[in-house]
């Protein structure tokens, strides 16, 4: 998966869905946020300012998502 697939579907529903190792994970757009949280753990959820500043700094295993692509499976 490339960020820029990632990105366009992001942009075009506000909301996506993914797998990442053997967790889902949601990522929706609110009024001046991006929140991403994994399905599990509903209450633990993380906001950003942007969908790039998510994949920039939101860690899974001390990796930040952004270098973390080539294992995330989008969900539909």
């Amino acid at each position: 998966m490339d960020y820029e697939t990632l990105n366009t579907e992001f942009e075009t529903k506000k909301s996506i869905k993914f797998k990442l190792y053997s967790m889902e994970y949601v990522v929706e757009q609110k009024e001046n946020y991006v929140e991403i949280y994994a399905i599990y753990y509903e209450n633990r959820k993380s906001k950003y300012n942007s969908f790039k500043e998510l994949f920039e700094n939101y860690t899974v295993y001390n990796e930040p998502l952004i270098t973390l692509l080539d294992r995330i499976v989008i969900l539909r």
